[in-house]
């Protein structure tokens, strides 16, 4: 029998026992092409769920990972930004040295990685054995400073109740330092050069909302600073 487990803005997961869940698109979709690029990176090292199967309407077979996201760590922690951010950046060293999979869809900028394209506090989970890395939807190919630049506008456009708290006050404190610390874990000069086309990626989302839209586009006028 499956069991609810969660809901994001694109899927739903089920718990269907024996250590694996049931990822579902909410649209009906195939998540097919998702399950091929997550058992490219797991056979690559990279520590993603592995994928057992794909069912015939689509759905996405793999081993339940359990753990706090890490924005729950920062939320139990919140001095330890600069770890997290840490960690963001070595998954992203590990997922940019993976070549793109033959056929895999590619970006607008030239690059032949292996990008995430979603690599946020919250697609983080901490397990016993390490911080595993999920949502695979975007990934696409391209060059490994369109996926930092995205995780930085990801971090930085958001609200408190996108992340699914009510203190904005908090939040927005927490979100300069996440950016800021960020940007000095990298070198910021190739984010820069891309970040105006990595902005066009987040705003072609239709889960984008209007005033989250105007934020990106401030963001990408101003890069590195943010608005006030």
């Amino acid at each position: 029998m499956m069991r609810f487990l969660a809901r994001g803005r694109d899927a739903e997961i089920y718990d269907i026992g024996d250590g694996r869940v049931l990822r579902k698109a909410m649209d009906g979709r195939s998540l097919a092409s998702e399950a091929a690029v997550m058992a490219h990176a797991w056979h690559a090292g990279v520590p993603v769920p592995r994928v057992h199967d794909v069912t015939d309407d689509g759905a996405i077979v793999m081993d339940r990972v359990d753990g706090p996201t890490l924005l729950e760590d920062l939320l139990t922690r919140p001095d330890s930004v600069d770890g997290v951010m840490r960690t963001l950046v070595e998954l992203h060293d590990l997922v940019h040295a993976v070549p793109a999979p033959a056929g895999m869809r590619r970006g607008t900028l030239p690059g032949d990685r292996l990008l995430h394209v979603d690599l946020h506090v919250i697609n983080v989970i901490r397990t016993a054995d390490g911080p595993v890395l999920i949502d695979w939807t975007n990934a696409r190919s391209g060059p490994p400073e369109a996926d930092l630049a995205m995780t930085w506008i990801l971090h930085s456009s958001v609200r408190a109740a996108d992340a699914g708290l009510d203190d904005e006050q908090f939040f927005s404190g927490m979100q300069r330092q996440m950016s800021e610390s960020l940007l000095a874990l990298v070198d910021v000069a190739p984010i820069a050069a891309v970040l105006p086309e990595v902005a066009e990626w987040r705003l072609a989302d239709p889960s984008v909302s209007a005033a989250e839209g105007d934020r990106v586009r401030t963001l990408a006028a101003t890069f590195p600073a943010l608005p006030e």
